[in-house]
């Protein structure tokens, strides 16, 4: 699954790319019944519109979609674990407490979507945004992440441990208490996000190269017992 990941990686630079979904797709009036087609003839879906689908505990372990869009469709506790997504956009969708370890993502957006306590475990994500979204205590660690970007998201107790970052770009996203045990944060700007009580390793060497505003950077340094005494003007 982490094949293609690491190939693009090492193709280009470039900027952040948008999915690639065509103006015209196929609209889907059963969902789970194209889900459970694919599952069992091992076929890919493309080109789908899949709406309104509410399904609990599904297995979609292993599927493949590329240029669809899911949404407002509910997805919760199911499993999509080592599952491709190519060009796929998710808008207004939940998918509380699924699985997608060692999934990848490649060209996706999720658009005002909730994943509280969804497991992206080991999963890839390579061009990759976020916009007004609620995915608390969601778990990414062990994951590669490059060209991920959010926006006005709350990552808030979620796990990042032992990711590999690059090329990140986050705007007004919280951090809260999040777990970064043993990722390293050098070159990522998180001037304008919430990072307060974010969890490090003993040693906190994730700080080094980490780009934060002021306030941000007297936390950490508090955090370190670092003793910050105002500057005494001195006596005439």
């Amino acid at each position: 699954m982490r094949r293609w990941f690491n190939e693009d990686m090492k193709m280009s630079k470039r900027g952040f790319k948008e999915p690639s979904v065509p103006k015209t797709l196929f609209p889907v009036h059963d969902g789970l019944a194209l889900l459970q087609e694919a599952k069992a003839q091992e076929t890919e879906i493309v080109r789908r519109e899949i709406s309104g689908i509410y399904l609990t505990r599904f297995d979609g372990s292993g599927l493949s979609f590329q240029q669809t869009v899911f949404q407002n469709c509910r997805f919760m506790g199911c499993n999509f674990n080592e599952t491709f997504f190519k060009d796929v956009k998710f808008i207004n969708c939940d998918f509380y407490q699924s699985g997608f370890s060692d999934a990848g993502f490649k060209n996706c957006a999720f658009l005002s979507c909730k994943g509280d306590g969804a497991d992206f475990y080991g999963s890839s994500m390579y061009h990759v945004s976020f916009q007004d979204c609620v995915m608390k205590e969601a778990l990414f660690d062990a994951g590669k992440m490059s060209y991920v970007k959010g926006s006005h998201t709350d990552f808030s107790k979620s796990g990042f441990s032992k990711c590999k970052m690059s090329n990140m770009d986050w705007n007004r996203v919280s951090f809260r208490e999040a777990n970064f045990f043993k990722t390293v944060l050098k070159g990522i700007d998180f001037t304008t996000c919430g990072i307060e009580g974010i969890v490090l390793s003993e040693g906190k060497g994730e700080l080094e190269g980490m780009v934060v505003n002021t306030l941000q950077a007297l936390d950490f340094a508090k955090s370190l017992g670092i003793v910050i005494q105002s500057e005494k003007s001195e006596k005439g």
